[in-house]
């Protein structure tokens, strides 16, 4: 159950945040949304499947960041306001996500 709603609460934080910066059209929406679907689920089975420490996470946090630029690149167009949007969209994400999911029994 966890698993979905790490993946909810990334969508929903990774969304609003490029909705706050101006990526409101229903075409970039999907594309955000359907990014974040995709490497959060990945990322996370992975996490279930493997052993891991911080290393690790941070090393597959890049992964997904990689990841997700590529595909906002692709249907945005490269430049370098929009990995910045990416990179900080992933940290605020990666640690309120987190902390979120913490106070969640």
């Amino acid at each position: 159950m966890k698993l979905f709603l790490a993946c909810l609460l990334t969508v929903v934080i990774e969304t609003a945040f490029f909705a706050a910066v101006g990526y409101r059209k229903k075409g970039e929406t999907a594309v955000i949304i359907a990014a974040n679907i995709v490497t959060n689920l990945a990322l996370n089975l992975l996490l279930l499947a493997i052993p891991y420490n911080m290393l690790t996470v941070l090393a597959l946090e890049l992964l997904v960041l990689a990841a997700e630029y590529a595909a906002y690149a692709l249907a945005f167009g490269r430049s370098g306001r929009l990995f910045l949007y990416t990179m900080l969209a992933n940290l605020i994400s990666f640690f309120l996500g987190g902390a979120i999911l913490r106070l969640i029994p």
